[in-house]
């Protein structure tokens, strides 16, 4: 393209200098000749009518012949015919060979264009290719895309039957590929994910569908295979991925994979619920031990509670952010005797869904499977504490409040500073708060849940263990350790 400017900017710079806006016939609205049309890029005269005006005075000096008689202005005429006709001759000429370097300039010009429309049009099929390969390719691997992916299924969905023979949607995710990541950083896991796509790519069948998903997460769509025969490919691939050992900078990597299988029949599902489905076997191949299959259908009773509980994640998200919980309390009375200092209550936590409220055991496992647990009892705590300088206004009675934590939350190394924060702003008494932990959520970070417990009792907190003598055996630990 820079070639064709600079041979463009040439032919201007040899027209440059010559520019004359006195073209007669343009100037009075005619047009006799095609070039009159650029009369603003014209020569030092309109060469039409330079050329006119020879050919006028040739004329004019002929027709002088009639009307002289005297011969010495005769033979004069005749010198000045002639010299007319030379100097005609002479424009003809100067001006022909400039139309000819013009045309000449003009046919390389020409040659050049095509030459570079012919190299351009190369060029834009090269590049359209390119793309064409990128919408529907993995950039690092090669495979194809999730977008690529997810348009297949479609095809297999609207095109499957109830036969024997049928697709089979597998969702696979590497074990351990974290560690590679980490320990090694994001070159070494990117350089594991192209070598792992061609293990792939070598126990796929050539009408296979095998593409990356995104991050470590891979799907396979087995066209035209029973679950027996896509369900023995998937056991090749994991026994090639499992014996596949990785190696970067001086360090040797074990990697597996957990494969979930779907199969895709007419009436199954839409495309949304099949990956899904696929995703949730797949998780629950990891839940069995990893580098595993697990081959569900849509009548699996695990797959219906999984699914009951990832509903559950938007309701819950929602009801944080909405404020949608409710607190209640329940009395703690000793046996023996009453407590004349201190009114005891257990704070239970509950779901306000219009006039309907919801028992958390409907709830807390899926909160606690999707990582919620947290943010739930982060509430609590905070709630508890708001409502406590409330009491404290409206009654001088003095009470203790029993909040129970979770073990996500036990092992939550921020929960100490965050209690503390809470204590300082709302002056809660540290000895009207007990925290009750189960015993086995307490045992599963020991070392933890000590520290936790240790700075809270250090304050003057309370700690009681739930569900006690149901796990492990460890009031004896924390006894010692309190």
């Amino acid at each position: 393209m820079s070639e064709l400017k600079n041979i463009e900017l040439d032919l201007f710079t040899q027209q440059e200098g010559k520019i004359n806006k006195n073209c007669v016939l343009a100037r009075n609205g005619f047009t006799p000749y095609e070039r009159c049309n650029y009369c603003e890029l014209n020569v030092q005269s309109c060469q039409g009518m330079h050329l006119n005006f020879f050919t006028f005075l040739i004329g004019f000096s002929v027709l002088m012949f009639l009307f002289i008689t005297d011969p010495l202005l005769i033979r004069l005429n005749i010198i000045l015919v002639i010299g007319l006709f030379f100097a005609l001759g002479y424009e003809v000429t100067v001006h022909t060979d400039s139309l000819a370097r013009s045309d000449f300039m003009n046919k390389n010009l020409n040659d050049k264009l095509h030459v570079h429309s012919t190299n351009l049009e190369g060029e834009v099929k090269k590049r359209t290719k390119e793309l064409q390969h990128l919408a529907i390719h993995d950039t690092l691997t090669g495979l194809y895309n999730r977008y690529e992916f997810e348009k297949r299924l479609i095809f297999a969905l609207k095109y499957s039957s109830n036969a024997s023979a049928q697709s089979i949607m597998c969702y696979l995710d590497l074990d351990q590929f974290k560690i590679v990541n980490d320990t090694s950083g994001h070159m070494a896991g990117d350089e594991l994910l192209k070598q792992i796509s061609f293990i792939m790519q070598q126990h796929v069948d050539e009408k296979d569908i095998l593409a990356r998903l995104g991050g470590d997460e891979f799907g396979i769509l087995f066209i035209g295979n029973t679950i027996k025969e896509a369900k023995k490919k998937a056991e090749a691939l994991l026994k090639a991925i499992k014996e596949y050992r990785f190696a970067w900078e001086n360090k040797v990597f074990v990697v597996g994979a957990s494969i979930g299988m779907v199969p895709i029949t007419r009436e199954c599902c839409s495309l949304v619920d099949i990956i899904s489905a696929a995703d949730e076997a797949c998780y629950q191949a990891k839940e069995k031990g990893r580098n595993c299959i697990f081959v569900t259908t849509n009548d699996d009773k695990q797959l219906q509670e999984k699914r009951s509980e990832m509903q559950w994640l938007g309701r819950l998200t929602q009801a944080l952010e909405e404020e949608k919980f409710v607190l209640y309390v329940q009395p703690i009375v000793s046996l023996k005797h009453k407590s004349k200092a201190f009114k005891h209550y257990e704070v239970l936590i509950r779901l306000k869904e219009g006039n309907k409220i919801i028992s958390p055991m409907a709830f807390i496992p899926a909160a606690e499977r999707y990582g919620m647990m947290q943010g739930i009892d982060r509430w609590v705590i905070e709630s508890v504490f708001k409502n406590y300088v409330n009491l404290q206004i409206s009654n001088d009675q003095l009470y203790r409040f029993s909040i129970n934590l979770s073990g996500v939350s036990l092992n939550d190394s921020g929960l100490t500073a965050y209690i503390e924060e809470l204590f300082n702003r709302y002056h809660v008494p540290h000895n009207t708060i007990c925290f009750e932990v189960t015993e086995t959520a307490a045992v599963a970070n020991l070392s933890v849940a000590l520290k936790f417990i240790n700075r809270m009792h250090s304050l003057g907190c309370r700690f009681s263990l739930d569900d006690f003598g149901s796990g492990l055996s460890s009031f004896a630990t924390f006894k010692t350790s309190l």
